[in-house]
């Protein structure tokens, strides 16, 4: 006969230890995730101007990890002016539907491009002297990378409408680089990622 799952106490039934334990286990997750949520809202809630926007900025650099893998398989070249003209042009051509300036969004474009390739060209070489590439899983870069950086740049053009009025304070360079302390500390870049994202900010305020 198998046992029962809980004992008795005179006509009361007991749980078992093993089910007091699940029903332990069961309640500190949930408290952990309430912290958690908490924390993400109150983390949030003292954002800076700039977060929202640097979060997208931060999302589209660490898609060039995958594309130097893809470079590293295929032997493309990481320069690509063709493709980068492509990439300023279509974000400038949007410019106005979002209430910005087709010039301005080329130059924060560009900065993005080269902070991208400061990247690539960064964890290639690491590659190179290590004899060999991470055996990380490969995304494609037609069917996965590049769609997913056109998404980003609507999120970019968005943010940085949403922006405008910050980019022209006299404290705008500073707000920037507490913004990016916070973002970098968030999303838990390395180094590399973080001179990356500062490199991406070149020309986002109009006071620099």
């Amino acid at each position: 006969m198998a046992a029962p799952s809980f004992m008795t106490r005179g006509n009361r039934p007991v749980p078992s230890m093993k089910n007091a334990l699940n029903t332990l286990m069961t309640s500190r997750i949930a408290c952990t995730l309430l912290l958690a949520a908490s924390f993400a809202t109150q983390a949030h809630a003292q954002d800076g101007a700039f977060a929202p926007l640097l979060r997208h900025l931060a999302d589209r650099l660490v898609t060039a990890d995958q594309v130097a893998l893809s470079k590293w398989d295929s032997g493309q070249s990481v320069y690509d002016p063709a493709r980068e003209a492509k990439v300023i042009a279509n974000a400038s051509a949007q410019a106005p539907a979002y209430g910005l300036a087709a010039a301005d969004v080329s130059d924060v474009f560009t900065d993005q491009i080269e902070a991208n390739k400061e990247v690539q060209y960064a964890l290639l070489n690491d590659w190179r002297r290590a004899g060999a590439a991470p055996t990380a899983q490969r995304q494609s870069l037609p069917d996965v990378i590049r769609p997913k950086l056109d998404g980003l740049q609507k999120s970019i053009l968005q943010a940085l409408r949403d922006v405008a009025p910050a980019r022209g304070q006299a404290d705008c360079p500073v707000q920037v680089a507490n913004d990016i302390g916070r973002v970098v500390h968030e999303k838990s870049l390395d180094t590399l990622h973080q001179i990356a994202l500062d490199r991406a900010t070149a020309r986002l305020c109009s006071t620099r």
